[in-house]
């Protein structure tokens, strides 16, 4: 039977599951150099360990209410075609084991499809979005990431 990893989310009181082996490390929210021209939902980039941390806001991409990042948010980040992303939530809640036959993936034309998940996972009671970081960033990356 095959298994997913997953980093469960919150965002904006919603949990959400992001593939583990993309994550690279959870680390305190931390002020961020904003970037001009970029889409809204990147708020800026920080320094990683000498690389440049593109950070983007889940609650904008996922269509929340925006906020100004609180001392107690975290920044999940990601590795995306070997490049390093930053992802701020309102926390991380726990990293669970999903049977594959407990995520109901979408065809393209059912009602609940969108272009941000993968699936629907059943995790105990509670039905989790599968987050796909490549549809959640899109053409939303600054091109300074390819030169990074």
């Amino acid at each position: 039977m095959d298994r997913n990893d997953a980093l469960l989310i919150n965002v904006s009181d919603q949990a959400y599951a992001l593939p583990l082996l993309q994550i690279q490390e959870i680390r305190g929210w931390s002020p961020v150099n904003p970037l001009p021209n970029t889409d809204a939902s990147c708020l800026g980039v920080l320094n990683l360990r000498g690389h440049v941390l593109p950070v983007f806001d889940a609650r904008m991409i996922l269509g929340k209410p925006a906020a100004e990042p609180k001392p107690q948010d975290v920044i999940v980040v990601a590795m995306l075609d070997d490049k390093p992303l930053g992802l701020l939530v309102d926390s991380v809640s726990d990293i669970v084991e999903i049977d594959a036959d407990n995520i109901s993936r979408a065809d393209p034309g059912e009602a609940w499809s969108s272009g941000l998940i993968d699936g629907i996972a059943t995790v105990g009671e509670q039905l989790v979005p599968l987050l796909a970081l490549q549809k959640l960033t899109g053409n939303r990356l600054p091109a300074l990431i390819e030169t990074a």
